[in-house]
């Protein structure tokens, strides 16, 4: 593979990082709320499932942190330290992040948010937060210092956009793979059955 030139930043030269909607006290349902929270159980690798997200007043001296396409979720308090695009899939959807996660802004043109995603998920990246993150007996934190403090090494757009997509083409492959196994597996179970029965 021939070297592309790549530039090393730290994470806080591209992104704004600002911790996630302050509520107070525990986050309750509201009877027809239009807006709703992301929690650490509505999010995994393949983004968030919004279906699952509570529907909740949100309210605050402010105008909150609405989230759009391109913001990037990473949990602040977590033994997996994993980040999460928020994507087209929000639509219309007026949500905020729980006050566990930070959210983060790019703040570059050249910097595409779908690769930072990835990047912070990767070796490298894992491998600072886990050095500098506090850990207690059952759950790791980490602080805003420490993030902002995580290299970043940067290619160019064209390049960002080809580990964007082979990343994404992996992903769908295992869900694939996933969808395989468990039909795989119902037909050896139906297999036995039969035998059973027989």
């Amino acid at each position: 593979m021939k070297h592309i030139h790549a530039d090393k930043v730290v994470l806080s030269d591209i992104a704004a990082v600002v911790a996630g909607h302050p509520f107070r006290g525990k986050i309750g349902p509201t009877e027809g709320a239009h807006t709703v929270v992301v929690q650490m159980r509505d999010t995994s690798a393949s983004g968030v499932d919004w279906a699952s997200c509570l529907r909740t007043e949100v309210s605050g001296r402010r105008e909150p942190d609405w989230l759009r396409p391109g913001d990037i979720l990473f949990p602040a308090r977590s033994n997996v330290s994993q980040s999460v695009l928020i994507d087209e899939r929000i639509g219309s959807l007026q949500a905020v992040a729980a006050p566990h996660f930070f959210l983060l802004r790019v703040a570059r043109s050249d910097v595409l948010p779908a690769y930072l995603a990835w990047w912070l998920n990767q070796e490298p990246a894992q491998q600072h937060l886990e050095q500098n993150g506090q850990s207690s007996t059952l759950v790791r934190n980490i602080a805003r210092p420490v993030l902002e403090a995580t290299s970043v090494v940067l290619p160019p757009l064209p390049r960002q956009e080809q580990i964007v997509g082979l990343a994404n083409a992996i992903q769908r492959e295992e869900k694939l793979l996933q969808r395989l196994r468990h039909t795989s597996q119902q037909i050896m179970t139906g297999l036995a059955r039969d035998l059973l029965a027989g």
